[in-house]
């Protein structure tokens, strides 16, 4: 049998849709194996007689995902039984929960949470698959809400006094060594920075073919398991899941260099773009530029925003976007006959029309060469 246990609440663009993404049933089982040793702890508390639980005391005893019901996306957790009644020791689970939750209420308040360190150490794998700007939402026993974010998950596993943690990232770089007899890899960061890496026989003709154009700027995003320390610094690679090699005029890459230009980059004029707006606009043109279109050149303006350059034959494309509004100033210049193409584009409608508009111009542009 089973009874209903846990009903947290998951916030983020990943969950809109009601569904959960498989890799944050890694978080739950880590949240199932932090509720074991609370749920002990709990019963030792309340024996003080006892040296250790009793044998048997998790036996039976599981987390199962039962649903998904919306409201963002709510996982319906139930409490498994081996035995046709819950056992007495369930108790202990609920209570454990209760701790459990308390504690990322702590943190999200800023107080120090009651768990002891080495039971708060289970929040480096769980919430570890929660990306920037998500949530998971808990109810608490006193009927408020409170929150578990990547940002409260670093306060509790700072009041872990753990030396270093673990976090789930997608970081770009190249490849500068490859040690096979070691099965390993470096992966160099824009800021020089070299993360050492384990090498699996899945990903060693990617890794080998970054390493042989690594002087010719190749560059590949991994993603995987890092461990960090305590001033935020990344350690090393802990585990790969995926290396993906970048193609050289990829958007989110080429804004991410743009967004480390400084107001004065420009012969002491020229203001650095927002951050903020050139994360919007890689996010737009991820979703709504044409995958069949040919990538443009990227290049920043002086007046903070961001230039668009294709060469479709004989035609040389500009698209002029300004930051933070996204509103654009398409131009095409046919270099035999001087003829001009122009259009205003707002490329922040949320109807995506401007993204239509541009799409179409130049796809036009491209079956004209064909």
């Amino acid at each position: 049998m089973n009874q209903d246990f846990l009903r947290p609440r998951l916030v983020g663009r990943r969950f809109d849709e009601h569904t959960l993404p498989l890799d944050i049933l890694k978080d739950f089982s880590a949240l199932e194996e932090m509720l074991i040793e609370v749920a002990k702890r709990q019963y030792l508390a309340a024996h003080p007689d006892r040296q250790r639980t009793p044998k048997g005391f998790t036996k039976g005893l599981e987390l199962h995902l039962k649903a998904v019901e919306e409201g963002s996306a709510i996982p319906v957790i139930a409490l498994a039984f081996a035995t046709l009644f819950p056992s007495a020791d369930a108790d202990y689970f609920d209570q454990a929960k209760d701790q459990i939750v308390e504690a990322i209420a702590a943190a999200e308040q800023g107080r120090q949470p009651a768990l002891p360190p080495e039971l708060l150490r289970y929040f480096d794998r769980f919430g570890r698959g929660l990306h920037e700007g998500e949530a998971m939402e808990f109810a608490r026993s006193n009927g408020q809400t409170t929150a578990l974010t990547p940002a409260t998950r670093e306060r509790l596993l700072r009041a872990s006094q753990a030396e270093t943690w673990t976090e789930e990232v997608t970081l770009k770089g190249r490849i500068p060594e490859v040690d096979q007899a070691d099965h390993g890899f470096e992966l160099e960061l824009r800021n020089s920075i070299k993360l050492k890496a384990p090498l699996l026989e899945a990903h060693r003709k990617t890794v080998l073919d970054a390493h042989y154009n690594y002087r010719s700027g190749m560059l590949v995003a991994i993603k995987g398991v890092i461990q960090r320390d305590r001033a935020d610094r990344p350690k090393c690679f802990e585990s790969v899941d995926h290396i993906t090699p970048l193609d050289p005029l990829d958007i989110e890459t080429r804004l991410e260099e743009l967004a480390q230009l400084q107001d004065g980059w420009l012969d002491g004029k020229g203001r650095a773009p927002d951050g903020v707006s050139l994360k919007r606009l890689a996010q737009a043109f991820d979703e709504r530029f044409s995958p069949e279109l040919p990538l443009p050149y990227l290049y920043p303006t002086p007046e903070g925003g961001v230039q668009a350059e294709w060469t479709l034959g004989s035609w040389e494309v500009s698209l002029e976007i300004a930051l933070p509004s996204l509103a654009a100033e398409y131009q095409a210049v046919h270099l035999a006959t001087d003829e001009t193409r122009e259009r205003a584009l707002l490329l922040a409608a949320e109807d995506g029309a401007g993204w239509t508009a541009l799409n179409d111009a130049l796809t036009q542009l491209q079956e004209a060469q064909a």
